[in-house]
């Protein structure tokens, strides 16, 4: 099982991340996906995700922005040998911040190299960027969502399996509440065919079953 490495950006009680991890093992097969790096000069981690309940800690990312994030993030892969790197993956971050401990969400960073979307676009070459995605400085095309604790784990599944419609459907403003929260109940029922995508580019609406 991949993992993702989890970074707090601001000081905040442990519980809130034992909340983060035992909401999200509610969902069908979850698994521990979540490695917690808790300062940069971190020399261990998990190797099979990190499980709850963790102790209070002091964050050694306190205040940073999503470019100083990537930037520990790549030299995170690049200084240490596989070996030390457990079973994190180098396309997914997550982030707890102020918010987190307010409304229990999680910032989910998803990121596609930009050699692999000219690829996967060949016969379109104009094809923009959708969403808020955003070329790096890493090559990487990175997008991310504020995703409710529950949630986390199945957004986290859909989007590595998905197409490029359901990575769309995820990026539509009309599924974010005032919060900027991603609406994920409305995009599952989509994905699952329970509800008709208003837009059609999204599987299509189950037939309901004949009555007996």
């Amino acid at each position: 099982m991949s993992d993702i490495m989890t970074l707090f950006t601001a000081n905040m009680p442990a519980s809130i991340f034992n909340q983060l991890f035992d909401e999200s093992q509610t969902a069908d097969n979850a698994c521990p996906f979540l490695t917690l790096v808790r300062y940069p000069e971190q020399k261990e981690v998990d190797e099979w995700g990190t499980e709850a309940p963790i102790q209070d800690f002091k964050t050694g990312f306190l205040g940073k922005t999503d470019d100083e994030l990537r930037q520990y993030f790549r030299r995170f892969f690049s200084e240490r040998p596989p070996s030390e790197q457990g079973m994190i993956v180098e396309n997914w971050m997550a982030v707890l911040d102020d918010q987190s401990a307010v409304d229990s969400t999680t910032v989910l960073h998803y990121g596609m190299k930009k050699s692999m979307w000219d690829d996967l676009h060949e016969y379109e070459p104009d094809k923009e960027v959708f969403g808020e995605g955003k070329l790096c400085e890493d090559g990487y095309i990175w997008w991310k969502w504020r995703v409710p604790f529950k949630h986390s784990y199945s957004f986290f599944i859909a989007v590595e399996h998905c197409d490029f419609e359901i990575l769309e459907l995820l990026c539509r403003p009309e599924h974010r509440y005032s919060q900027g929260i991603v609406d994920y109940e409305t995009c599952w029922k989509i994905i699952c065919g329970d509800i008709r995508d208003p837009l059609g580019k999204v599987g299509g609406q189950r037939e309901a079953s004949p009555e007996a």
